[in-house]
């Protein structure tokens, strides 16, 4: 008996480490998990259709071995504009609640003492189900001004048949290798056996782990939703030249507008900051004359200069009368 339970530990590990070994086959689909025993064909597991021996008719290998028929995953891309930034993204939050989504992540930036203009924008990945996903996506474009929409659909559904598979084919080997282990009375045979069930379980948990993301995915489709606060909603672009016209016309005086309205906050906001500087340079023109007083070639400059203007003075006014001009005031050498 234990000659015979030996033999049958040894088949079925040799079996065992063949496909895990030939990993290019077991990776490729070329195992055929339903018999437990390779494919002569590795086309006929990646085949988009199987065919129903009852009714004669080939069906879609998602609705023979998915009931949820294809599996999908779809992400969504919005940017929004809004004038009252508080209550879009108190609804946004509130829609996300009653879709029975949840949000993942988010953050708002703006309204800072040195931010640009004021404005904010916030930007937020939400999780909805996927059977809410549209009814959601409408709902949060009717509550601002959608400037830019985009979605994504990825197949995952020969992706999940095989994992799907790979982790029924491993809970049976488990389950094998659990009973061999219960039978065995072999020292050497059981130390086999519990390094393959440590090999097998840490590939079934890898597997399903996998299964549980692309659910996770499925289940709750992905929107990233950034809002944008605005002071004036962006137009739909008229088909009319004249309109064209009109409508840049007007978002053209209506930037100079917001500029001039801009430059007089920055100006009348930053008016300490030149009575500062006012004060400054005073101060810094007062040190300089005072120093510049003390200095006698600058003062002697000074009264050459005041003695020269006052000349010209009386030589205009002799020329006026008819006299005689005045002399010259004498040059010394340091105002030469």
């Amino acid at each position: 008996m234990k000659k015979v339970l030996t033999l049958l530990i040894a088949v079925l590990l040799v079996f065992s480490f063949a496909a895990c070994g030939s990993s290019s086959k077991f990776d490729n689909g070329y195992y055929n998990y339903a018999t437990n025993q390779f494919a002569e064909e590795p086309e006929t597991y990646y085949s988009e259709e199987a065919f129903d021996s009852a009714t004669g008719e080939s069906t879609s290998l998602a609705e023979t071995q998915l009931p949820g028929g294809r599996k999908l995953i779809r992400r969504f891309e919005l940017d929004v504009e809004t004038l009252e930034f508080d209550a879009f993204v108190s609804s946004v939050k509130q829609k996300v609640a009653e879709y029975g989504g949840y949000i993942e992540s988010s953050s708002v930036s703006g309204n800072s003492y040195n931010y640009s203009y004021g404005m904010r924008d916030a930007s937020f990945v939400c999780r909805v189900p996927s059977e809410k996903l549209d009814a959601f996506v409408n709902t949060v474009g009717g509550l601002g001004n959608v400037t830019y929409c985009y979605e994504d659909s990825e197949d995952v559904t020969l992706n999940y048949v095989d994992v799907e598979a790979r982790v029924a084919s491993l809970q049976t080997e488990y389950d094998r290798l659990l009973e061999l282990l219960a039978e065995a009375e072999n020292i050497d045979s059981i130390i086999i056996l519990e390094q393959r069930l440590s090999e097998v379980r840490y590939q079934l948990e890898s597997y399903k782990s996998q299964l549980r993301t692309y659910d996770n995915l499925i289940d709750y489709s992905t929107v990233n939703l950034t809002v944008r606060e605005v002071k004036r909603i962006t137009e739909a672009e008229s088909e009319s030249v004249w309109e064209r016209i009109s409508n840049d016309f007007g978002d053209n005086v209506y930037d100079i507008w917001i500029g001039l309205q801009d430059f007089f906050v920055w100006f009348v906001g930053n008016i300490p900051y030149f009575i500062i500087w006012a004060v400054i340079i005073v101060i810094i023109v007062l040190i300089v004359k005072l120093f510049l007083r003390k200095n006698p070639r600058y003062r002697a400059k000074k009264a050459y200069r005041k003695a020269e203007k006052e000349r010209r003075k009386a030589e205009k006014l002799a020329r006026k009368n008819g006299e005689a001009p005045p002399a010259e005031a004498p040059k010394d050498e340091e105002n030469k």
